[in-house]
C-alpha cells in the first residue's frame, strides 16, 4: 500500500477561515442530496461536522470516524463529491480510505487526488502518489490505464502541460499498447478532454488498424472535440466514418451534431440534420429540443421578455417567426421540431387519473415551445381524466437565483391563455385544475394581447404593454399561490 501519511492537509488558519473553506464542498454536497437517499443524509452530517472544526486534526477525527463507520459506498461517494469540488479535505479523507479494511486501490480516485495535490501547489506530494501508486502496479496494462487517467484528471483541473508529459510516457510505451482496446478508449477520452481531436482521431484509427473495435461513444468524443473547436468538416466526417465502420446512428451521436451546429448557429446545417434523424428514425431527444431551440435567437428572446404579442399557440409561434425572424432557417428548424412528437410524448403522462406535463430539464425556451405543443395535444385528444396539471418544479436545479424561471413562464403563459391551472397549496412546483374547468377552457379561443401581424422589433417593443393589466396578471400568479387546489 502506498505511503499517504504526507497528505495531511496544509495547517489550518482561524476558525473562521476554516469554515469558509469547507462551504464550497459543503454547498454542492447539499445540492447533490436534494433528492433524498440516506447516503447523502449521511454526507449532509459529515459536512455539517466538518464545518464546525477549528483545527486539522479535528477535521481528520470527523473523517475517520465517518470512514470506519460507514460501508465502502458510502466513503467513496464522498470522496468523489469532495475531489469534484476541489475541497482541500479530499486529501485526508483519501488518506483516511486507504487505510479502511475494505479498501482497493483505485486508478482514477489516486490520479484525482494527485491532480489535486498539484492544483494546490504541493506538486512534490502530487509526484510521490504517483510514484508509490505506479509501483504497485503488476502489468503495464494497468500503467497505461494509470497514465489516461493522469491525462484526464490533470487536464480537468488546466494542468495541461503535466497531462501531456502522461501522454508522453504513455505513447513512450511498446505499440500497441498494452491493455488493448480498453487503454485505447481510455486515451481517446483523455485525448478529448485536453481538446486534442487530431490526436484522438489518429489513435481512433490506430485503434481500428490493429484489429479493436471501438463503439459510438468513441466515434462521439472525437466528433465533438472537432465540433466544440468549430471544425465542423471534421466533426461531420468522424460522424459520416461510423456509417464505414458499420456503427449505426444514435441519440449520442445525433445529440453531437446538434450541439455543435447550435452552438454555431448553423440554422441551415441543423435543419439537414434534424430531416436526417427523421428519415433514420431517430427521434429528437430532450437534450436535442434544448439544443435546438436555445440557438433560435428569435424565440429565445420570446420566451425570456414575454412581450405582449408572445404567440400563445404552435400556429401563432410559425406565423409570428414567417414575419418577424430575420434567419430564415429558424422557422423550418422550429416546425420541423413540431412535426415531431418523440419529445412531447415522454414529458406527458396521459393515464386513467390525470394528465401530466412535466417541464424537468428543459431550457426556458424548450419549455415554451412544448407548452404549445402540449396545449394543442390536449385539445386534440381523447377525454380528458379527472385532473390536468404542469409540473415545473421551483427551481432547485437551476443555474439562476431567485423565483424559479420556468415556473414563472408556465404561470404567465397559461395565465395568457386564461386557463385555470393554478398553483397546487401542496406542491408549489405544480399547476393543477380539474377536468370541467379545463374542458370549459379549452372550448374558448384565446389570442395575444397585440395583433398577430404586429412586427414591431424595437428594443422597448416589449414595455409597451398596458400597465393594469401587466400589473394584474402579476397580482394574479402572487395571489393563486395562496388559493388551495384539492389534489
Amino acid at each position: 500500500m502506498p505511503a499517504v501519511a504526507s497528505l495531511s492537509p496544509p495547517a489550518p488558519g482561524p476558525a473562521a477561515s476554516r469554515r469558509r473553506r469547507f462551504s464550497p464542498a459543503s454547498a454542492s454536497l447539499r445540492r447533490a442530496a436534494s433528492g433524498g437517499g440516506s447516503s447523502w443524509r449521511g454526507e449532509r452530517r459529515l459536512m455539517s461536522e466538518l464545518e464546525r472544526t477549528v483545527t486539522a486534526g479535528a477535521a481528520e477525527r470527523v473523517i475517520r470516524g465517518y470512514v470506519g463507520t460507514k460501508s465502502e459506498r458510502a466513503a467513496l461517494a464522498a470522496l468523489s463529491r469532495l475531489l469534484m469540488d476541489s475541497d482541500p479535505l479530499a486529501v485526508p479523507f483519501y488518506e483516511a480510505v486507504t487505510q479502511a479494511r475494505w479498501f482497493k486501490w483505485s486508478s482514477i480516485h489516486a490520479a484525482a487526488v494527485a491532480a489535486l495535490l498539484e492544483a494546490n501547489g504541493r506538486a512534490d506530494e502530487s509526484r510521490s502518489l504517483i510514484a508509490d501508486s505506479a509501483g504497485r502496479l503488476e502489468s503495464t496494462a494497468e500503467l497505461a490505464l494509470f497514465y489516461c487517467d493522469l491525462m484526464a484528471a490533470f487536464s480537468s483541473r488546466g494542468l495541461k502541460r503535466r497531462a501531456m508529459d502522461f501522454y508522453a510516457q504513455l505513447r513512450a510505451m511498446p505499440t500497441p499498447l498494452a491493455g488493448g482496446g480498453k487503454t485505447y478508449m481510455a486515451m481517446i477520452k483523455s485525448l478529448c478532454m485536453l481538446g486534442l481531436a487530431a490526436e484522438a482521431e489518429e489513435a481512433l484509427r490506430e485503434m481500428v488498424a490493429l484489429g479493436y473495435q471501438p463503439d459510438a461513444f468513441q466515434f462521439g468524443l472525437v466528433a465533438k472535440c472537432y465540433g466544440k473547436a468549430g471544425q465542423l468538416a471534421e466533426m461531420e466526417r468522424v460522424i459520416a466514418s461510423m456509417s464505414e465502420a458499420g456503427i449505426r446512428l444514435g441519440t449520442g451521436a445525433a445529440n453531437i451534431v446538434l450541439s455543435c451546429y447550435s452552438a454555431c448557429r448553423e440554422h441551415g446545417k441543423m435543419l439537414a440534420w434534424l430531416k436526417k434523424m427523421r428519415k433514420l428514425r431517430v427521434a429528437p431527444t430532450t437534450k436535442a429540443y434544448n439544443f435546438v431551440l436555445n440557438s433560435c435567437p428569435t424565440v429565445v428572446s420570446m420566451a425570456r421578455e414575454l412581450g405582449p404579442s408572445l404567440p400563445l399557440s404552435a400556429a401563432q409561434l410559425v406565423r409570428k417567426l414567417k414575419s418577424a425572424s430575420p434567419w430564415p432557417a429558424e422557422v423550418e428548424v422550429v416546425q420541423e421540431l413540431l412535426a415531431a412528437s418523440s419529445v412531447l410524448n415522454k414529458a406527458m403522462v396521459w393515464s386513467e387519473t390525470e394528465v401530466k406535463l412535466n417541464l424537468h430539464g428543459f431550457s426556458i425556451t424548450s419549455a415554451y415551445v412544448l407548452m404549445l405543443q402540449w396545449v394543442d395535444a390536449v385539445r386534440g385528444g381523447r377525454a380528458l381524466p379527472l385532473e390536468v396539471s404542469v409540473v415545473c418544479g421551483v427551481g432547485k436545479h437551476s443555474d439562476v437565483r431567485g423565483e424559479p424561471k420556468v415556473r414563472e413562464l408556465a404561470q404567465e403563459v397559461l395565465s395568457r391563455m386564461g386557463s385555470p391551472l393554478r398553483l397546487s397549496a401542496r406542491n408549489k412546483g405544480r399547476l393543477v385544475a380539474k377536468r370541467d374547468r379545463v374542458k370549459q377552457w379549452l372550448a374558448t379561443e384565446w389570442t395575444s394581447v397585440v395583433p398577430e401581424d404586429s412586427t414591431d422589433q424595437s428594443p422597448n417593443a416589449s414595455n409597451k404593454q398596458p400597465f393594469l393589466p401587466k400589473l394584474l396578471r402579476k397580482l394574479g400568479q402572487f395571489f393563486s399561490s395562496f388559493v388551495s387546489v384539492s389534489i
